[in-house]
Formats: structure tokens, C-alpha cells, sequence
């Protein structure tokens, strides 16, 4: 969801964020708030309107530069870039709202990479494979996964560290569904539900840490919230950043997403989509919120700024020359420049932590 108050949101960031980079003002950030700029923009989508959502990074085993954004349009399907924003696929399979992917799934012999998405046509879980070669999706759903939910809406996945691959499906009533997914003997996959946990509001954003069974979720306009991933785990729950309380946030906290580091270390990134900005928590101990961004446009690559960031994803694998650190990638709900459809743009991970002091 979008809120239009930005003004007050701005001057609360501003204040938040005295020891930032002083850059020159930007029409989507607040002044004194850390600037980045964009090297690259998606072809935008088909829809008119509110329509791209949330995009995430897949990284091509042998070949980074042959790396892919897949996306979704939450009008009407699923979508594949390269990483110059060039369109490989569009899948018009229904009203896809949140986007994850896994590798080292098992599936008719073989390892794959499992993409999930939330199917609001169908109330399902949508799941695909990527052809590493043509950079294809390939549904390999079996039949409806249906949800029992009113509306899927937010998605991430989660890989344990025995292998096993969930999902977590939230609804605008603040029920969090959790998912076991497991192969067939045909090739196909099924969902079962293992856990319930419920919030007070909406959720949507969230991001699951593989190698320490962290679970966030982002309750839109109250808090990131750190919970457990296994399901054995229940429903304590922790408040990493509250709205009230992080002058630097503001409502709506939409995308999250993980920037891996060895040992432990990396960064959390939140979309405070209220003031056009993205909040930087330490992704270890008490997860630190480190700082803010905003994403400016880049005139001399003719791109604009991103504001109202629905869906975000970062990576810290090599994406080839000029994102060997990895690289951001979230929507732009308004494409003013030109004028266009929303769609996706990217910023070097090496920007934002140059700019943030990472």
C-alpha cells in the first residue's frame, strides 16, 4: 500500500539520519539523506497502473553476467530480465503479487532451482523452475496449490539446513502461512501447511536467513520482526525497528530482503516506502539499524529515481563487471522518466555501501 503524507515522513528522516553523506537534494529523498543512482532499468511492464510489485535475484551457476531479475506483475503474470532490463519472458499466468527463489531443490533427479510466487487469481502458490540455459520459467506446480488464504499477498522462501524448502504466504489479515514444498514421483511439487502465525495487521515483505533459521517479516506500518524459520519454533517474535520508534521509517515497511556475508555477517534492507527511502539494519546481533538511502536519478543514463518501493532484493553473489559485490534491485512505483509503466531498476551493492560507510 502507498501513503501520500510524505512530507512529514521526509523532515522525520532527515532528523534520523545527522552523520549520512550530505548529497544535494533529490525530488524522491530527503536532503542530507545517503544518494544512489541507478545503472539500469527494466523494460517496463504490460499493465497500466499499480502493477509491478516484487522482483528477486537469480544468479546463473557458472556464468554471472547471464544472471536474471525474475518479476511479477501483479495484474497479470510473471516476468524474466537479463541484467541489461531486457524482457526474456512474460508468463501471463495470473495476478502474481510477491516473488522467491531457492536453489538445491530435488526434483526428477536432479537439483533445481525452485521459484515461488503468490497467486491471487487462483488463492495458490505458484511454482516454476528456471532453465539455466534459456533462463526460462516452467511451471511445475502440482495443480492448484491453494492457500486457504483470503488474498495471498507477501511470500518468501526458506531452505533448512537439512534441505528441506518452505514458504511463507501471508494475507492482508495478518495470517502468516507456512508451507513444506516436496517433489513428486512425476516431477511436479506440492505444498503442505506446517505452521499458522498471525500478526495484528497486514504483512507483506519478508526474508528468511538460511544459514541462522532467522525469520523477518514486515508488519506494514507498525515493525520488522524477527521470528524463528523452523516452524518447530512457534510464534515468539522480536521487534527488530518499530514505525513509532525509528524516526528513519516510515509506513509503509513493504520489501525485505538479505545481503549475505561469510561469517555471519551482512545487512538487512527495508523498504520504507512512507518517505521514498530504504533502511540498512546489520544482519548480526541485535540487528543495528545502520542507515538509510535513497536512489536518485542517474540523468547521464537518461533513468529516474525509485519511489514507493513495493518489492526489493539484494545479493551479495557476483554479478558480473561492475557488480562483482552484488547488486539492489527494487520497484519504482512511479517510471516518470519517460513517463511509463512502473518497472524495475538496479543499483551496485558497492554504491550503497560506499555511500553508507558498509
Amino acid at each position: 500500500m502507498i501513503k501520500l503524507n510524505l512530507a512529514a515522513g521526509l523532515l522525520a528522516l532527515m532528523a534520523a539520519a545527522p552523520t549520512l553523506a550530505q548529497t544535494a537534494p533529490s525530488p524522491t529523498a530527503a536532503p542530507g539523506l545517503a544518494l544512489v543512482r541507478p545503472t539500469m532499468e527494466t523494460e517496463p511492464v504490460d499493465h497500466e497502473g499499480d502493477a509491478a510489485d516484487d522482483p528477486a535475484i537469480w544468479v546463473h551457476p557458472s556464468d554471472p553476467a547471464k544472471s536474471a531479475i525474475i518479476a511479477t506483475d501483479k495484474k497479470g503474470g510473471m516476468l524474466v530480465y537479463d541484467l541489461s532490463g531486457k524482457r526474456l519472458q512474460y508468463l501471463p499466468d495470473g495476478r502474481m503479487n510477491n516473488v522467491d527463489l531457492r536453489g538445491g531443490f530435488k526434483l526428477g533427479g536432479r537439483r533445481v532451482t525452485l521459484v515461488a510466487a503468490s497467486d491471487r487469481t487462483r488463492k495458490a502458490i505458484a511454482l516454476y523452475t528456471i532453465d539455466p540455459e534459456t533462463r526460462q520459467l516452467t511451471s511445475v506446480a502440482d495443480g492448484v496449490q491453494a492457500t486457504g488464504l483470503s488474498d495471498p499477498y507477501g511470500l518468501c522462501m526458506y531452505r533448512d539446513r537439512k534441505g528441506g524448502t518452505f514458504v511463507f504466504v501471508s494475507d492482508p489479515q495478518g495470517l502468516v502461512r507456512q508451507w513444506k514444498l516436496t517433489a513428486t514421483p512425476a516431477g511436479k511439487v506440492r505444498a503442505q501447511a506446517v505452521r499458522d502465525l498471525r500478526f495484528d495487521t497486514q504483512t507483506e515483505g519478508c526474508v528468511a536467513d538460511d544459514a541462522t533459521g532467522a525469520l523477518y517479516v514486515a508488519e506494514e506500518d507498525v515493525a520488522l520482526w524477527k521470528l524463528g524459520a523452523d516452524a518447530k519454533t512457534g510464534a515468539a517474535r522480536k521487534a527488530i525497528a518499530r514505525v513509532a520508534d525509528n524516526p528513519a521509517l516510515k509506513d509503509d515497511l513493504e520489501g525485505v530482503g538479505l545481503y549475505a556475508q561469510p561469517g555471519g555477517k551482512g545487512y538487512l534492507v527495508v523498504s520504507s516506502q512512507g518517505n521514498n527511502s530504504y533502511a540498512v539494519f546489520r544482519r548480526e546481533g541485535d540487528n543495528a539499524y545502520v542507515g538509510s538511502f535513497g536512489v536518485a536519478a542517474n540523468d547521464q543514463a537518461g533513468i529516474d529515481g525509485i519511489s514507493g518501493t513495493d518489492g526489493l532484493d539484494v545479493s551479495s553473489a557476483s554479478l558480473g563487471a561492475g557488480l562483482e559485490s552484488g547488486a539492489f534491485v527494487a520497484q519504482d512505483d512511479d517510471n516518470a522518466a519517460p513517463p511509463g509503466r512502473q518497472n524495475f531498476k538496479l543499483v551496485p551493492w558497492s554504491a550503497i555501501a560506499a555511500k553508507l560507510k558498509l
